[in-house]
């Protein structure tokens, strides 16, 4: 989310917790009112980046409009199983997740370790690694770079498959030679990745190598979903216009889903750009 004065929008914020980390500045836990609710925060840098309702009643809330709309995912894949998050911040999505859909799988990588620590102690991160199990894992790195190696990954299984389909011996004997099965191949992919971290402008040859590497991770008919804030209209929505573009020519289906339809267009806000190479059924 955008970056402002905290106490123009938390009323009686009272803080609970300061840090200081090397990857993303300074790290604080506070209570307040938001919304007429009163919430737990977790700031990063002095920027909102996760929270949670103090109480609540009956089932769990998403804390932000915008993670509401991530839930278009289920919309346009019913059968999505394997998840990934990259940015996990107060980890709010994965718990959401794991508790509306329990038999399915997330991993939420997140850059910072400090970050995971202060989610464990302070937003139910340890309570929800418990109970969930296998279900959620987290992982502590870069998501571009995690993305790279796990691209590395599913082509070397690629390149064993056709090694072995060349030989007949092979085919023969697949069962005893340790030869890669499409299946097998399948499963390090994806069958969404969400994008909830900020990422900065990149050259259009960058953006379409990203773009693609996001493709290579994903299962056929799998979905990246990217929370963008941006404005709609005037000069500020060009370059994101250029970059919806850039994706447009890796994936045979996108769209953007503003958050909010009330807000000022040309006022910068949550918006859910989607891509697939599966149409997407409205």
């Amino acid at each position: 989310m955008d970056k402002f004065d905290i106490d123009d929008i938390i009323d009686e914020r009272k803080t609970l917790y300061t840090t200081e980390d090397p990857l993303t500045g300074k790290i604080e836990v506070c209570e307040g009112y938001y919304d007429e609710e009163y919430m737990r925060f977790l700031l990063v840098d002095g920027s909102m980046q996760s929270a949670e309702l103090v109480e609540r009643d009956g089932e769990l809330e998403l804390p932000f409009d915008y993670m509401e709309s991530f839930n278009w995912i289920f919309r346009l894949n019913k059968n999505i199983r394997r998840t990934l998050l990259i940015g996990g911040g107060g980890f709010a999505y994965p718990k959401y997740y794991l508790e509306k859909f329990p038999n399915r799988y997330i991993d939420a990588i997140e850059i910072s370790q400090t970050v995971i620590d202060v989610a464990r102690g302070y937003f139910g991160l340890s309570e929800l690694e418990e109970k969930a199990g296998e279900h959620l894992r987290i992982i502590v790195g870069d998501g571009n770079a995690y993305l790279i190696d796990l691209a590395l990954k599913i082509r070397s299984c690629e390149n064993k498959m056709e090694a072995s389909e060349k030989d007949t011996e092979a085919q023969n004997t697949k069962n005893g030679s340790g030869m890669i099965s499409k299946p097998e191949k399948d499963s390090l992919k994806y069958d969404v990745i969400i994008n909830d971290a900020f990422v900065g402008h990149k050259s259009s040859s960058l953006l379409k190598k990203s773009a693609e590497l996001i493709k290579t991770c994903l299962n056929e008919n799998g979905i990246y979903a990217a929370n963008m804030v941006i404005p709609l209209k005037g000069p500020g929505s060009l370059q994101p216009k250029k970059d919806m573009e850039v994706f447009a020519e890796v994936f045979n289906y996108t769209f953007l889903l503003p958050c909010d339809d009330e807000l000022n267009p040309y006022a910068p806000q949550n918006c859910v750009f989607f891509a697939s190479d599966s149409p997407f059924e409205m």
